[in-house]
C-alpha cells in the first residue's frame, strides 16, 4: 500500500541525508584542526609536533577543492547512471575518507588525501541531491523540500560540533563514519526520479516511482496519470538541440556545442546568468570563511565567551534558523527571502567592521564583548533564510530538464572553486588587509548581491516548470 501525500515530506527526508554527510565534512574542520595543531608526547623522550598553520589551511581548503573536481563530471554521471544510484555509490568513498582520517593520526599526506576524497564525494552530492529532490517533489512542497537540503547540511555540521566537544578527536572521527552508513541504509529503499526515468523512456518504471512517491494505492489513478503526462510534456518541450548524454562525443565538446546552440536571450541563458550570479554571491559574501574559521574569529574579536562554546552556539543557531524558510519559502517566496538575506548579512558584517575598528582604536564599550557573538549569529540567521539554501534548489527550478545536469555541474564547480579561494585566502586577507577591510569587502559584496536579486532574479514560488521557463522567455 502506498503512502499518503501528507506523509510524503517527512518520510522522504531520507533523500536529504546525503546533505548531512556533506555538512559533517564541512564542520569537521572547525572541530578537528584545533586538535591536530596541538603537540603531544608519544613517549617521555619523543614529542609529536602539531600541524603547522599552513598545513591546517590546506586540510581545511582541500575539501572544497575536491568538491570542485567532483562536481565536474557529476551532472554527466547523474544523467548516465541516474540520480539515485549515483548518490548511493558515493556513500562508499565517503566512508573510506572517514576511515582514512581515523587511521591517519597526524600523517599529513593521508589527511590531505582523505579530505580531498571527502570533498570529491560532496561535489557529486551537491549536484545529484538537488536534482533528485526537486524532481520527486510536488509543486506545493518543492520549496520546503529544497530547504531541507540546507537544513540537513547544518545538521551534519552541528553533529560534528557537538560530538567534537564531548568526545576525543578519535571518537569524533569514528562517529562521523556513521552518517554515510545511515544514508546508504535509508536511501536504498527510495525509487529513482520519475523525470529521469521518463527521459530514458522507461515509462512503466516512472509510473511505479511516481505512484510510490505520491502514496497512490492505484498506479493508474487519475492524479498520477495527469502528473506523468505533465512531466512527459515538460521533457519533450524543453529539449535543447544537442543532448549532453546522447552520443559518444566528449563531455566538454558537448557542453561547448550546447552553448553554441543557445541564444543569448533564451530562457536557458537567462537562467544560467541568474544561477551563476547567485552562486558567486553566495561564496563571496564570506559564508564559508565564517564557518571555517569560527573559533579564530571569536578569538580575534575578543568575545566574552569561550570561542569553542561560541562555535557550538553558532551551529545550533544555524540549524534552527535553517528551519525558518522551510515553513515560509512557499508562502513569502524565494526572491523576497534572498533580498532580506543579503541585506541582513551586510548589516552584520558592518557590525563586525565597527567592532574591529573600536578594538584597534583601543576603545572598549560595556557589553561590546558580546557583539561578535550577536553579529555572527545574526549573520548565520540571515544567510540560512536566503543565500544559504535558496540558490541550490532554485537552480533546478530555473532550468529545463536537458540543461539541468550540465548547468548544475558548471554552477557547482563555480561554487566550490570560490569556496576554496575564500577558505584558503581569508586568513591572508585578515593578515594583509586587516579585519576591518576584509569584513568591509564582504559587506560591499552583500550590498551588490541584494541589488542583483532585486533587478534580475524572478519569483518561482508556486509556479510549474513550464510557467517558470515561459517567464524567463518573456512570454
Amino acid at each position: 500500500m502506498g503512502r499518503t501525500c501528507d506523509t510524503f515530506f517527512p518520510l522522504d527526508v531520507s533523500a536529504t541525508l546525503s546533505a548531512a554527510c556533506a555538512g559533517a565534512v564541512d564542520g569537521w574542520t572547525a572541530a578537528g584542526i584545533p586538535h591536530l595543531e596541538q603537540a603531544y608526547n608519544l613517549t617521555d623522550n619523543i614529542t609529536v609536533p602539531g600541524i603547522t598553520y599552513d598545513e591546517g589551511s590546506w586540510i581545511g581548503s582541500l575539501s572544497p577543492l575536491g568538491s570542485l573536481v567532483g562536481a565536474i563530471p557529476a551532472g554527466y554521471l547523474a544523467n548516465l547512471m541516474g540520480r539515485r544510484l549515483l548518490m548511493l555509490i558515493m556513500a562508499a568513498p565517503m566512508f573510506l575518507g572517514w576511515v582514512m582520517i581515523i587511521f591517519a593520526d597526524k600523517s599529513i599526506l593521508v589527511l590531505y588525501t582523505a579530505r580531498f576524497i571527502l570533498g570529491f564525494t560532496c561535489g557529486i552530492i551537491t549536484v545529484a541531491s538537488p536534482l533528485y529532490s526537486e524532481e520527486i517533489a510536488e509543486v506545493r512542497i518543492r520549496g520546503a523540500l529544497g530547504v531541507y537540503l540546507d537544513l540537513m547540511f547544518n545538521v551534519g555540521i552541528l553533529y560534528v560540533y557537538v560530538v567534537g566537544a564531548v568526545l576525543p578527536y578519535l571518537w569524533m572521527s569514528i562517529a562521523s563514519t556513521m552518517l554515510p552508513l545511515l544514508f546508504a541504509v535509508t536511501f536504498f529503499w527510495m525509487p529513482e526520479s520519475p523525470i529521469y526515468l521518463l527521459s530514458k523512456d522507461q515509462i512503466e518504471e516512472a509510473e511505479k516511482s511516481l505512484s510510490w512517491l505520491r502514496g497512490a494505492d492505484n498506479q493508474s489513478s487519475a492524479s498520477i496519470e495527469d502528473e506523468l503526462k505533465e512531466m512527459q510534456s515538460f521533457i519533450k518541450r524543453n529539449k535543447v538541440s544537442i543532448s549532453v548524454s546522447g552520443d559518444q562525443t566528449s563531455l566538454p565538446v558537448k557542453i561547448i556545442n550546447v552553448f553554441k546552440s543557445i541564444s543569448v536571450t533564451s530562457a536557458t541563458m537567462k537562467a544560467m546568468n541568474i544561477i551563476f550570479g547567485l552562486m558567486t554571491l553566495r561564496q563571496l559574501c564570506g559564508m564559508n570563511a565564517v564557518l571555517a574559521y569560527t573559533v579564530n574569529i571569536f578569538e580575534e574579536a575578543g568575545s566574552s565567551l569561550d570561542p569553542h562554546l561560541c562555535t557550538v552556539i553558532v551551529g545550533i543557531i544555524q540549524l534552527i534558523s535553517t528551519c525558518i524558510p522551510s515553513f515560509i519559502v512557499d508562502c513569502i517566496g524565494r526572491r523576497i527571502l534572498l533580498i532580506i538575506s543579503g541585506a541582513g548579512m551586510g548589516v552584520c558584517l558592518l557590525l563586525m567592521v565597527i567592532r574591529f575598528y573600536l578594538l584597534n582604536q583601543g576603545i572598549e564599550i560595556t557589553l561590546m564583548g558580546w557583539l561578535p557573538l550577536i553579529a555572527v549569529n545574526l549573520y548565520i540567521v540571515a544567510c540560512s533564510i536566503g543565500f544559504g539554501p535558496l540558490p541550490w534548489f532554485m537552480m533546478p527550478e530555473l532550468l529545463s530538464n536537458e540543461a539541468k545536469s550540465w548547468v548544475s555541474s558548471i554552477a557547482v564547480c563555480l561554487n566550490w572553486a570560490l569556496a576554496f579561494l575564500v577558505t584558503k585566502f581569508f586568513p591572508i586577507m585578515i593578515n594583509d588587509m586587516g579585519p576591518e577591510a576584509t569584513y568591509g569587502t564582504f559587506f560591499i559584496i552583500c550590498l551588490l548581491g541584494t541589488i542583483f536579486v532585486m533587478i534580475f532574479v524572478p519569483e518561482t514560488k508556486g509556479k510549474t516548470r513550464e510557467e517558470i521557463l515561459c517567464q524567463l522567455s518573456g512570454k
